[in-house]
């Protein structure tokens, strides 16, 4: 039975090891000779300079560009391979710290289940398709671990898996790339659960109103808020609302009274858990997210 938490730190376990590991790194000059022939920028002086060049990227494109050469490098496992697959799992160390959180469960402990995620993260680095998916690269990433590490924690063979292909369809192509990557995760978590509709790709438009609810219900699943049928119930019901009314239903005269009384008493107890949410001191929610909470903590 799991009995610690997560830490509210990154300095703690593996994670900062990983880090303590990184600082070391940064001041090695074998590092910064490959860095020179993967690049030839001048302005890239260190893995840290690789990592800060990242993290201000403002579009994947100019991620992707990036993180190609090395993860070329660390697919094709020649000299300073081992080096490239180090930087590309520290730039999605973040990522991984989220897609742990996310998994655990009660055979593992927080340590546990944070080592399989780094694990299956250099698993997906390694392996990355690199001529096919050359474009959304965080994004496919972060993805896959999330994939793998599912399957290495609680595998469920109804599970419908999200295909980075058809993810890259509701994302718009100046999206950051942090935005991105957070967007794919969230994607992939509702389809596990089945909240994703077969032609909600091609509903690009508008999506980010749609996610604000997905993303609350995820929640609400991983959080016992709610059970995977009342969520079904929701999502389902609320996907034709009129846009700007996503707590406003659609009235359907083949929705019969037990179904509504289901789905009445559900959008209670998510309004009930969604006014805790907002309450809470700590909240995780990026506030454009915690708009659904919001208008289902007023709902009536």
């Amino acid at each position: 039975m799991r009995t610690d938490a997560p830490p509210r730190t990154r300095n703690d376990g593996l994670v900062g090891r990983l880090n303590a590991e990184w600082a070391g790194l940064s001041q090695d000059e074998t590092f910064r000779l490959h860095l020179r022939r993967w690049y030839g920028d001048p302005a890239l002086t260190g893995p840290q300079s690789v990592l800060d060049a990242l993290r201000a990227c403002r579009t994947s494109g100019d991620q992707d560009r990036i993180l190609l050469p090395l993860l070329r490098a660390a697919v094709t496992g020649g000299p300073g391979g081992p080096l490239a697959a180090r930087t590309v799992v520290q730039t999605m160390l973040p990522k991984a710290i989220r897609i742990a959180r996310s998994q655990l469960r009660p055979q593992y402990d927080w340590e546990e289940t944070v080592s399989l995620t780094v694990g299956a993260l250099y698993e997906v680095v390694r392996t990355y398709p690199v001529h096919r998916r050359p474009r959304r690269i965080a994004a496919n990433l972060a993805l896959e671990t999330l994939r793998l590490t599912r399957r290495l924690t609680a595998p469920d063979p109804s599970a419908v898996p999200l295909d980075p292909d058809s993810a890259a369809g509701f994302l718009a192509a100046d999206a950051c790339p942090a935005s991105q990557a957070e967007l794919t995760l969230l994607l992939a978590r509702a389809a596990d659960y089945r909240l994703l509709a077969e032609d909600d790709p091609g509903r690009a438009t508008g999506w980010d109103a749609r996610a604000e609810l997905v993303e609350l219900l995820v929640w609400a699943l991983e959080s016992g808020a709610l059970g995977v049928e009342d969520a079904r119930l929701i999502t389902g019901y609320y996907r034709d609302r009129p846009t700007g009314h996503p707590a406003t239903p659609r009235p359907s005269a083949r929705d019969g009274a037990r179904q509504r009384q289901r789905r009445s008493r559900a959008v209670r107890r998510l309004a009930v858990a969604a006014s805790g949410r907002l309450a809470a001191p700590d909240r995780s929610a990026a506030p454009d997210r915690r708009a659904a909470s919001d208008r289902f903590a007023t709902a009536k």
